[in-house]
């Protein structure tokens, strides 16, 4: 693994532990006090403020930092390290220590002590960032609740009684039930996304209609175009009001709705919309996890684009700070994209509307779905598909740590730091197999034997050994196993049509590939399943012309 100042990447030529997401984690938050860089990210550009020396005031910069640590862009990022420091000085009181009420106080602090490598990888700044560039036109366009004092804030009263002790906290602590009445609570219902009728459903009537798709990775109007393709969303009808079309369909989406784009959280609203009218008319939609989500969920945000970070800022973090009445919040999460991992974190906001009831890997008909590919070493290890799915719900469902303290009860910067490393250690230590691991690693969210290269046979020489004897290991008489993961310029099947590969790359963050579906319908007892290819041109593809076929020559 290769680790950067500004980035953490892992080399596809180097060999990997199991262990590689906990790593990573550790690696990005311990480079705190190593190396600090402030960005200042435009489309095609990356400012590099000078840096001003770390200080206790500096625990400002964690409160107003979420999008400008996200690269999208301090609006006096130009402003002299000297002439910042003087603003931190001049408007903080010793006493109060996080009261940071301008840009240039916040920028100048935070360079010397935000998880600079908790940054954008490079090739993400080719993307667009529509949302990213008009938040920095806005110039001082902070939330006015930021600008505001704290203690002078809207406020929520809280009485003794609404406060609960945790054991394994410092601090007392406001609790998810303290939110239960708030704007933040209306906004996570309409993330709710009903839990499959099973995670095994090979009782099928004949003629059942079944379809996939592959990542989405932010890009809306990509994923309504999976969808129309699909014949399970009315083209008339708008990604915020989505109107299912597609009757007793079962949909199974493969993964990665997360990085890359700038609309995650949209797309996650339309799929979780369709999903429950799908289950109103005796279809379902279901959606898989994939290692993009099992990132978010530990805190590793190197894949998210500026646009997407200004999303969950405008969606979640204004909302908890008017919930709470205060920005402190935002200390335990160090700087690192605060409204996104109080998200996505397991026992997060949207941990028991969203995240329990996606799966690892579902049965539907003859089929196993999942993000990259499963082997029945995986199978045996927890004994089952619902096992495997159950591990992962209980993983996302609960706090793995002790350190949630909404008012900022911190008196330095090492403390802060502190507190977010136990977040992050304590969420990967606990993460399930399933979800772990890291690029070339060998989980059901990471794996390419079946998916690599694209458009080719598979390099691994044991790719065929390893897809039978999972299939078979699976049981219920499956044939195929669908995968996302690895980007192919369109649907195809390799070893022997045993693996299907749906990941087109249509996000625009990934290479703007044209959305295709793939149908199989069940064949019922004695038949054979009907598997096609579904274009955007209405064109039906049979799965014979999709065949990748290892040359003889």
């Amino acid at each position: 693994m290769k680790f950067w100042p500004h980035r953490c990447v892992i080399s596809s030529s180097t060999t990997t532990s199991t262990n590689t997401i906990r790593a990573m984690t550790a690696l990005l938050l311990a480079s705190t006090t190593r190396t600090a860089v402030a960005r200042s990210v435009t489309r095609r550009s990356i400012v590099r403020p000078p840096l001003a020396p770390a200080s206790s005031s500096s625990l400002g910069a964690f409160v107003h930092c979420s999008v400008p640590t996200a690269g999208a862009a301090f609006s006096t990022a130009a402003a002299s390290a000297a002439e910042a420091q003087a603003h931190v000085s001049a408007r903080v009181a010793p006493s109060a220590g996080i009261n940071i009420n301008t840009p240039a106080a916040a920028a100048a602090a935070v360079n010397s002590v935000r998880p600079s490598a908790f940054g954008l990888h490079p090739r993400q700044y080719r993307t667009r960032a529509l949302r990213a560039r008009q938040f920095s036109a806005g110039g001082n366009n902070w939330n006015d609740a930021h600008e505001a004092d704290v203690a002078a804030g809207p406020g929520v009263q809280v009485e003794h009684g609404e406060q609960e002790w945790n054991k394994e906290d410092k601090y007392p602590t406001l609790t998810r039930a303290a939110l239960s009445n708030s704007e933040v609570s209306s906004r996570a219902s309409l993330y709710t996304l009903p839990p499959p009728a099973a995670d095994v459903m090979t009782d099928l009537e004949a003629g059942r209609r079944i379809v996939t798709f592959g990542d989405v990775h932010g890009d809306i109007d990509a994923l309504k175009n999976f969808l129309v393709t699909a014949q399970i969303m009315d083209e008339s009808s708008s990604v915020e009001e989505p109107v299912w079309s597609g009757g007793d369909t079962i949909c199974v989406q493969v993964g990665d709705i997360l990085d890359r784009g700038d609309d995650e959280l949209a797309c996650f609203r339309l799929l979780t919309s369709l999903s429950r009218q799908a289950r109103e008319a005796g279809g379902e939609l279901i959606m898989l996890y994939g290692n993009h989500e099992a990132l978010n969920c530990v805190g590793l945000f190197q894949y998210a684009n500026p646009g997407g970070n200004y999303e969950f800022e405008h969606e979640v973090g204004v909302s908890i700070d008017s919930a709470l009445g205060s920005n402190r919040w935002r200390l335990m999460y160090a700087g690192n994209q605060p409204s996104r991992w109080a998200a996505f974190e397991p026992g997060g906001l949207l941990a028991e509307n969203l995240l329990a009831n996606m799966k690892v890997a579902v049965v539907v008909g003859r089929t196993v779905f999942v993000h990259a590919g499963l082997t029945a070493s995986h199978v045996r290890e927890y004994g089952s598909i619902e096992t495997m799915n159950q591990a992962a719900a209980d993983w996302v469902l609960h706090q793995h740590h002790g350190e949630n303290d909404y008012e900022g009860h911190y008196d330095t910067v090492a403390q802060v730091v502190e507190s977010a490393q136990k977040r992050a250690r304590g969420a990967t230590k606990k993460m399930p197999n399933c979800l772990g691991g890291g690029s070339g690693e060998g989980s059901p969210v990471w794996m390419r034997d079946y998916s690599s290269p694209n458009d080719g046979v598979p390099k691994s020489p044991k790719a065929q050994q390893l897809i039978d004897e999972a299939l078979e290991e699976v049981g219920y008489g499956v044939q195929r196993m669908v995968m996302g993961h690895t980007p192919q310029h369109r649907i195809n099947a390799a070893l022997k049509g045993r693996a299907w590969r749906v990941d087109v790359g249509a996000s625009r963050g990934v290479m703007a590939g044209q959305p295709e579906v793939l149908e199989i319908i069940h064949g019922g007892d004695g038949e054979d399943d009907i598997v096609n290819i579904l274009t955007m041109s209405g064109e039906k593809v049979a799965s014979s012309e999709r065949q990748v076929i290892e040359s003889i020559f």
